[in-house]
């Protein structure tokens, strides 16, 4: 049987998420009614629909508890830290890949800067969660 102390240990992150799922839609709320009070429909559904995605990404990540400590590295052993480390290396050296192939594109090819560097954004996210899942998968 776990002490006192170990079991409410064990409630409080459960209720601290709660409350910050719960506080995510409470200020979708707020933002969804700001919005359309001053009359902007599309400034409503983008900020109610980030603070919602927000608080529904949170819910579900927490429930999967290996994946959630690889990715947020609260209470990782040295195994999931290392691969988390990898996973930040790769997408620094993606980062790194896509500014030079920028840098050169801008200058010899008359290349215009618009669209890809959301591209870039996606591109370096994108290796980052494949990293962490190829070096999660790897590891032991």
């Amino acid at each position: 049987m776990a002490p006192p102390a170990a079991s409410q240990a064990r409630r409080r992150p459960r209720l601290r998420d709660r409350l910050f799922t719960g506080l995510c839609v409470l200020a979708a709320f707020g933002v969804v009614f700001l919005a359309l009070s001053r009359g902007n429909p599309r400034a409503a559904v983008i900020g109610g629909g980030l603070f919602l995605g927000y608080a529904l990404l949170h819910s579900v990540v927490r429930r999967l508890e290996p994946t959630a400590r690889l990715v947020s590295g609260h209470e990782a052993d040295g195994a999931e830290r290392l691969a988390q480390f990898r996973a930040t290396r790769t997408a620094g050296q993606t980062a790194l890949l896509v500014a030079v192939v920028g840098v050169a594109l801008s200058l010899f090819a008359d290349w215009d800067t618009g669209l890809w560097i959301a591209g870039t954004a996606v591109l370096v996210v994108a290796s980052f969660v494949v990293a962490l899942w190829w070096f999660g998968r790897t590891r032991g």
